[in-house]
C-alpha cells in the first residue's frame, strides 16, 4: 500500500541520501541492492545501539534491557504502519526478507485458499523468490499457473493480463520493477484490477 505522504511529491535529494550511506564515501557504484542492500548510518547505528545496550530478546523476559527492546520493536512497528499506510501494526509483519515473506504468504496463505483447479497467475519476467513458492504451491494443490508474457519493448502484455482475469484467478503474483529487464510495470492499475476480478493480487 503507497504511502500518503505529501513528500512523496517532492524532488528526491539523492546526494543527502548518499550521503546517509558511509560504504558509498569509498567511490563505489552498488547495483546489487535487489541482493544485499546497503544500510544508512542511522540503521548501523540503532543496530550498534541494541548490540551495545540492551541485546536481549523481546516479547518474553520482564528485566529492563528486555523491556526496551521490545518497546524499540514495537515502536518500529507502528513506524513502518504510519510509513505504508496500514491500517493497524497487526498488518505488519517482519521478516529477514522479500524471499521468506513470499514463502511465507505461500505456505500460510496459498495452502489455506488456493485450491484443485484455481488459477494463479504469474509473469515471465519474476525473479525465482516470487515463482518457486507459486509453481510449489500449484503442483501441491493442483491449481493452474499461468503466465504473463512480454512484448517486443519488454512490458507485460496487458491483452493477456485481462484474458487471464476474466478466468476469475484465485491469486496474482507480480513484480513492480523486473530484476532482469529493468521494466517497471504498471503495478497499481494491475493491481486494482486483479483485485476487481476478485483475486489476491501479490506484488513484492
Amino acid at each position: 500500500m503507497a504511502t500518503t505522504s505529501s513528500s512523496s511529491t517532492e524532488a528526491l535529494d539523492v546526494e543527502s541520501v548518499r550521503r546517509d550511506f558511509p560504504i558509498f564515501e569509498t567511490g563505489i557504484a552498488y547495483l546489487d541492492s535487489a541482493n544485499t542492500s546497503q544500510r544508512p548510518r542511522q540503521v548501523t547505528q540503532a543496530m550498534d545501539e541494541y548490540f551495545t545496550r540492551y541485546n536481549s530478546n523481546i516479547l518474553r523476559a520482564a528485566y529492563s534491557i528486555s523491556e526496551t527492546a521490545t518497546a524499540r520493536f514495537e515502536a518500529s512497528r507502528e513506524k513502518v504502519r504510519r510509513f505504508i499506510n496500514a491500517r493497524s501494526v497487526k498488518e505488519v509483519v517482519f521478516t529477514s526478507g522479500t524471499t521468506e515473506s513470499i514463502n511465507l504468504v505461500a505456505y500460510s496463505w496459498g495452502r489455506q485458499n488456493v485450491g484443485q483447479g484455481d488459477l494463479i497467475v504469474c509473469t515471465v519476467m519474476e525473479h525465482h523468490s516470487n515463482l518457486v513458492p507459486w509453481q510449489v504451491l500449484a503442483a501441491e494443490k493442483q491449481a493452474r499457473l499461468e503466465f504473463i508474457d512480454v512484448d517486443e519493448q519488454g512490458r507485460l502484455r496487458q491483452d493477456q493480463f485481462q484474458a487471464l482475469l476474466e478466468q476469475k484467478p484465485r491469486l496474482v503474483a507480480f513484480n513492480q520493477v523486473s530484476n532482469t529487464l529493468g521494466t517497471v510495470n504498471p503495478y497499481r492499475e494491475m493491481a486494482g484490477a486483479a483485485k476487481a476480478a476478485g483475486a489476491t493480487a501479490k506484488v513484492p
